[in-house]
């Protein structure tokens, strides 16, 4: 995680009370989550701001880029920048998806996690409908 997003999600998470910052901190500090200072060059961060992207998504897609690695994002133009560049892309719901698929959630916890999702971050009606659907299949 570079550490940009790790002073988004967790610092400024802790200081408006969020629960997942809590969550994040805990998996830095028993070490699965690894933080790491990422160097963005001049050319990459002017591309960054083009694309009006915050810091923090510019960092990690640089380090996808750089690392030939999947990145996750939800933002559109964080995404459309990543796809310009060719990188793999994930997003939340795809993750959540693929966590019931392997079996890393239940169906019910999937379901949990959409609603939760869906209170933090914009999900057209459709969308929503459509992956609902998709867990209950599953």
């Amino acid at each position: 995680m570079p550490l940009e997003v790790k002073i988004e999600a967790v610092d400024r998470g802790l200081e408006k009370g969020f629960s997942d910052a809590i969550k994040i901190g805990e998996a830095i500090k028993e070490g699965w989550i690894k933080v790491e200072d990422i160097k963005l060059t001049q050319e990459f961060i002017k591309m960054a701001q083009i694309a009006g992207l915050k810091t923090a998504e510019a960092a990690v897609i640089y380090h996808a880029y750089k690392n030939n690695s999947t990145v996750l994002l939800d933002e559109d133009s964080a995404r459309a920048l990543a796809r310009t560049l060719g990188i793999p892309i994930r997003g939340t719901l795809g993750i959540i998806l693929e966590s019931l698929k392997k079996g890393f959630l239940s169906r019910r916890e999937a379901l949990k996690a959409l609603e939760k999702l869906s209170e933090i971050m914009y999900l057209s009606a459709d969308l929503y409908r459509i992956v609902r659907d998709e867990i209950q299949r599953m």
